[in-house]
């Protein structure tokens, strides 16, 4: 190819060049010819330059050359020859459902803990999660609705109430034996009338012959052990050897109301003591002379405010549930003397003081040691 001294290619290979464009571009073809041929005077033909499309393949960007007579446009496709998008990823079938699954299951959790689910006063307190999920049986447990527990409630009341066995209500809330119900507590029903028949709950692991007589003073009630170390100056109870009325213990709580006493369910001591009700705040009596070797809060097994007294010969007596102690461990008290104050701490569903009576540090029956109910429940001189 032939240039000129100015650069551009030769008139011949320009002609050529031209006709090659020309016939490309028929369709959108502009030539200055007839517009010199109108203002040739005007125009010096020496003088146009054009810089245009030259394409001699499809396979490649048009190249660039020069023209003498006119510009020319050269059509496109209108379909670009690069590739400016990437195309979207695509994510398996699988991956999206388990996105949508996980995102339902998070809005459903969502919904159910946060509504509460009130059954005909059953179930107060208790969110739809929790009655779904006591719905549903697993290791072994069988299905159970949630109750929660009100003023005047207790365990075999609620079994009453429900139908169940009491030893079914202690095995699946996981209770010890003796242990009371506290108000206020969603408590697991099941559904079986049948379930835990003739179950045994645990004991308190401290009250095992082996744990006997660590401590006098112990970190709690049943590890505070009486009949132990007894100081040489320490007032006693009488030795009423083989007959519990010769102990002459008295009412701890004067004019109350007899609730309930000790129960056994079958092998299992249910309720380790008795109940007796009176006004919030009456004063609570020591039932008999003897060293205070537990005085505290009770938080782990439901007592709350509560006092041991060790009257010697074998003989102790506990006080729970109270609002306000009034004496204090190693003290030594005098048969009556208040100790505290009737109140509802604790493991309790109201306001009573549960009085026991241990032998070696066993709880038995109360009223053994009283000659009726009245004398437990007013005071009544020895």
């Amino acid at each position: 190819m032939g240039r000129t001294s100015n650069g551009f290619p030769d008139d011949d290979h320009q002609q050529l060049q031209n006709g090659a464009v020309s016939d490309a571009a028929t369709s959108r073809h502009y030539s200055l010819a007839d517009h010199q041929s109108e203002d040739a005077d005007d125009i010096d033909e020496t003088d146009i330059r054009a810089v245009v499309a030259k394409d001699y393949s499809t396979r490649r960007l048009p190249a660039i050359t020069d023209t003498h007579q006119s510009p020319v446009i050269v059509p496109g496709s209108g379909v670009s020859m690069g590739r400016p998008f990437i195309k979207r990823r695509e994510h398996p079938l699988t991956l999206r459902v388990t996105v949508l699954t996980l995102m339902i299951c998070i809005l459903v959790t969502g919904i159910f803990t946060i509504s509460p689910l009130a059954a005909d006063g059953a179930a107060s307190g208790v969110t739809a999660f929790q009655t779904l999920a006591g719905s549903l049986s697993r290791n072994g447990q069988p299905s159970y609705f949630y109750y929660t527990t009100v003023e005047g409630d207790s365990a075999e009341s609620i079994a009453r109430k429900f139908h169940v066995q009491l030893g079914g209500i202690y095995k699946l809330n996981n209770l010890y034996a003796g242990e009371e119900i506290s108000i206020g507590i969603a408590y697991k029903i099941p559904e079986d009338p049948n379930y835990g028949k003739g179950y045994t709950p645990r004991t308190i692991p401290s009250l095992s012959a082996a744990n006997f007589g660590n401590k006098r003073f112990g970190p709690n009630w049943w590890n505070s052990m009486a009949g132990i170390n007894i100081p040489s100056d320490s007032p006693c109870a009488p030795d009423g050897g083989n007959n519990p009325l010769g102990y002459q213990l008295t009412a701890p709580n004067w004019n109350a109301r007899w609730v309930r006493g000790f129960i056994v369910y079958g092998t299992w001591v249910y309720h380790t003591g008795a109940d007796l009700a009176a006004p919030r705040g009456n004063p609570i009596h020591a039932a008999q002379q003897g060293q205070v070797i537990w005085a505290g809060y009770d938080a782990t097994n439901g007592l709350g405010w509560s006092v041991k007294i060790d009257h010697c010969h074998h003989l102790s007596t506990v006080y729970g549930h109270m609002d306000k102690l009034l004496v204090k461990t190693g003290q030594y008290v005098v048969q009556g003397q208040p100790i505290g104050l009737e109140g509802s701490t604790g493991n309790s569903t109201g306001p009573h003081l549960h009085f026991m009576v241990e032998w070696n540090n066993m709880w038995l029956d109360p009223t053994l040691y009283f000659a009726s109910t009245y004398t437990i429940t007013h005071y009544v001189s020895p």
